[in-house]
């Protein structure tokens, strides 16, 4: 017992360090969490910690070793199973192919994750992976396919003001695309709330 708590201890400063922007002291302490959650035999915590040792990694572009916890948290995580992890594991792939320009393998891995949220009934988090898809079909000139993917969003929503939603969720994230880049999941949380309040406050 004194292992996973030491192990819960260092993964939320890991967390915590990720957040301030300490990436080398987030990976020191998410890789001692990993060492205690193996250590307690505990492959669930370990599989979470691989995940998010990943996303440093990409926030670092340190690409190999993000592919390397990143298809180490999958297989964890497909072998529990646990698929709603899964499905986040799958679109952190995703960002990180977007962030190397490899459109197909992220394309893969976004729709992977679509298909494993969809299926779960998670929302939230399928909404989030399917504005990164959206985004990634722009930057390839697949603005119909794009439109239909946000037209699809809204009508889950079943909101009776569609149309000025899509418009200011177009421009939103067009202007995302101009910016380049990805992001992790904690900032897709944020976008959520912000768009929230717009639109209750429109």
């Amino acid at each position: 017992m004194a292992n996973i708590d030491e192990a819960k201890r260092l993964y939320d400063k890991g967390l915590s360090d990720y957040r301030t922007g300490e990436y080398e002291q987030a990976m020191d302490a998410l890789a001692r969490a990993r060492d205690g959650y193996g250590a307690a035999g505990e492959r669930k915590g370990e599989g979470d910690v691989l995940n998010d040792m990943g996303v440093v990694c990409v926030q670092m572009e340190d690409w190999e070793s993000a592919q390397r916890y990143l298809d180490e948290a999958l297989t964890i995580r497909m072998a529990l199973p646990d698929r709603s992890g899964q499905g986040i594991t799958l679109g952190n792939l995703g960002m990180m192919y977007a962030r190397q320009d490899e459109d197909e393998k992220a394309a893969d891995a976004y729709q992977q994750a679509v298909t494993i949220f969809r299926e779960l009934g998670e929302k939230g988090n399928e909404k989030a992976v399917t504005r990164q898809l959206s985004k990634l079909k722009l930057q390839k000139g697949q603005v119909m396919e794009a439109l239909g993917d946000y037209r699809q969003e809204l009508d889950d929503e079943e909101s009776s003001s569609g149309p000025q939603q899509l418009a200011r969720r177009l421009f939103r994230m067009l202007g995302r695309v101009a910016g380049g880049g990805g992001q992790a999941p904690a900032d897709e949380l944020e976008d959520e709330q912000a768009e929230q309040a717009d639109e209750e406050s429109a």
